[in-house]
């Protein structure tokens, strides 16, 4: 059994998968993508970390692009392969490795997409009223209200963007997942139970 679990800034869905993944024994598999993702690219993991879940943008695309053209410009030895494309490779190669050899929870990363043809994936998306997710970034980060709401709309465009680039689908689009939970109506226990039972009832009828 796999729960693929997307999720909007502030909407708890790390603390959600952790309650999954513990009341179903299994594996969480989230932030520890990025370390994974940095040791198989030969990358600081804070470079990777600064461009998970993200398209890349037209400058860094058009460093890269001039870069692979002109080698000669930046040292004889062949420069790493530091993409956005390559990134993203890797990081589906390290969720369908983890999928392939045991049950887990995989929170992000277009997981909901890339494991959708298989019939023991649960794909779940997390959401929250606007206020209740701003007031959550807030308290996590002691931010002002007008900071948490600017990092909430930027987190959602490039989360929009990310699945439209990679997967050509609409991130919030309800028809792209098996179950929505609101945890501005449910706790985040409560909402992990419903996902635990949902994924029960997959689990029973395969």
């Amino acid at each position: 059994m796999i729960v693929a679990i997307a999720r909007e800034l502030g909407a708890g869905g790390h603390a959600v998968g952790e309650a999954v993944a513990r009341l179903l024994r299994v594996e969480l598999l989230d932030n520890e993508i990025v370390d994974l993702v940095a040791a198989r690219m030969g990358a600081p993991t804070s470079y990777v970390a600064e461009r998970d879940e993200q398209v890349e943008s037209f400058a860094d695309r058009l460093i890269r692009v001039f870069t692979a053209a002109h080698p000669e410009e930046y040292g004889a030895q062949a420069l790493p392969d530091w993409s956005e494309d390559r990134l993203v490779q890797l990081t589906n190669d390290i969720i369908k490795e983890h999928a392939a050899s045991a049950s887990l929870v995989v929170i992000g990363r277009g997981a909901p997409m890339l494991l959708k043809d298989r019939p023991d994936v649960l794909r779940v998306f997390v959401t929250a009223p606007n206020e209740v997710r701003i007031k959550r970034v807030c308290e996590r980060t002691s931010v002002t209200l007008e900071e948490a709401a600017r990092e909430i709309k930027k987190s959602d465009q490039r989360r929009t963007a990310y699945l439209k680039e990679h997967y050509g689908v609409e991130w919030r689009e309800p028809h792209n997942y098996d179950i929505v939970v609101d945890t501005g109506r449910f706790t985040i226990d409560q909402a992990a139970q419903l996902i635990v039972d949902a994924a029960t009832l997959i689990e029973s009828h395969e």
